[in-house]
């Protein structure tokens, strides 16, 4: 397992751009996603609806700013006097106090042992405001058989969302640039009252224009947001229920995953031992996908629901089906949300959404 595969957050692959490092910065959502942005833009995932931060900071000097991948709203390079390289990203996700589990998948990144407890996180700024940093290194020579590596992950919640700030890269080289690092997360600030602009979320479509599913007919699309490839809302009586797609350039892990959705629902976490009796297996046209199936109460809501959670790795890419909602309607549209994941027609990893 390379180092590279290993420690890339639902990231794709990196196009470089030129910057000059000492500006500040601004990254705002766009109104067009399909053109290239202006060099000193980039388009950012909508925290909410109504508030639409502004991402400004003062780049450290031998930090390059490269385009960012689908889940990124800023992506840098950090290249030392000797050669050494880092990688640093900013990554937005809604919030879900699952903390431990965050932790955990990093560590498994490291390939490091899973914690039972949370563990101790040093408290940083990040502009004027409070983060936690968390600090793992590998063990094994992780980098080329050479040299161990380091993870550097900031974490500061504002609201409803999540703000990561990462950088990874060989062990030495890493915690030299730490003061580099936190001085970046000082010069952050977040402004509001950002044109109310909501950036386009990925097709979900072929190059022909048409769906890559066999919709069913009772199921009504609706705005995705920023962060996923397609939503469908389904409706019977007074019960509802949900089914969200999101494809990712890398699979961060099983148990993390599966894990992420039992959070969803208040569920512990758990090991792959103990969900093993929930996961399952169904053809698709171009190999197998994992099921999972679960029963809790929406972590949002606080009412009964369930989920019922699909894997599916095509064409270099992850994609990720969640059925969620009241029982009865989850457990009726089981089979169909089976059969209209089986009817995908992918695009190439490339052009994937």
């Amino acid at each position: 397992m390379s180092f590279r595969n290993a420690t890339i957050l639902t990231l794709a692959a990196f196009a470089l751009i030129g910057c000059n490092r000492d500006d500040v910065k601004v990254y705002h959502v766009a109104k067009d996603d399909s053109a290239a942005p202006p060099q000193n833009q980039i388009v950012a995932p909508v925290p909410t609806e109504n508030s639409q931060p502004q991402l400004q900071f003062k780049l450290p000097g031998g930090w390059q700013e490269i385009a960012p991948s689908q889940m990124r709203v800023a992506s840098f390079t950090v290249t030392g006097t000797n050669g050494e390289t880092a990688d640093v990203g900013v990554i937005p996700l809604p919030s879900t106090g699952q903390e431990i589990q965050l932790v955990n998948m990093w560590r498994q990144q490291m390939e490091l042992p899973a914690l039972t407890n949370e563990t101790a996180a040093e408290t940083i700024s990040v502009g004027n405001d409070s983060a936690k940093l968390f600090d793992i290194a590998s063990d094994a020579l992780l980098i080329d058989g050479k040299s161990r590596a380091r993870i550097l992950v900031a974490m500061l919640t504002r609201g409803e969302m999540s703000w990561f700030f990462k950088m990874t890269g060989d062990d030495s080289f890493v915690a030299a640039q730490k003061p580099n690092f936190l001085q970046f997360l000082k010069s952050i600030s977040f402004v509001q009252n950002a044109p109310a602009q909501i950036a386009a979320a990925p097709a979900a479509q072929s190059e022909g224009g048409k769906s890559i599913w066999a919709v069913p007919p009772d199921w009504k699309q609706i705005d995705p947001g920023a962060m996923l490839s397609a939503k469908f809302s389904i409706t019977s009586g007074d019960g509802s229920a949900e089914v969200n797609i999101l494809s990712s350039g890398m699979d961060s892990g099983l148990a993390a995953n599966v894990n992420r959705w039992r959070g969803q629902l208040g569920l512990p976490t758990a090991d792959e031992t103990d969900f093993s009796k929930s996961i399952s297996t169904f053809d698709i046209p171009n190999g197998h996908a994992t099921l999972v199936d679960f029963n809790g109460t929406d972590s949002k809501t606080g009412k009964p629901a369930r989920l019922v959670g699909a894997i599916v790795p095509q064409n270099g890419q992850t994609w990720f089906y969640k059925l969620m909602g009241d029982d009865e309607i989850v457990a009726s549209q089981k089979d169909a949300f089976i059969k209209f994941i089986q009817s995908a027609k992918y695009p190439d990893a490339g052009n994937a959404p």
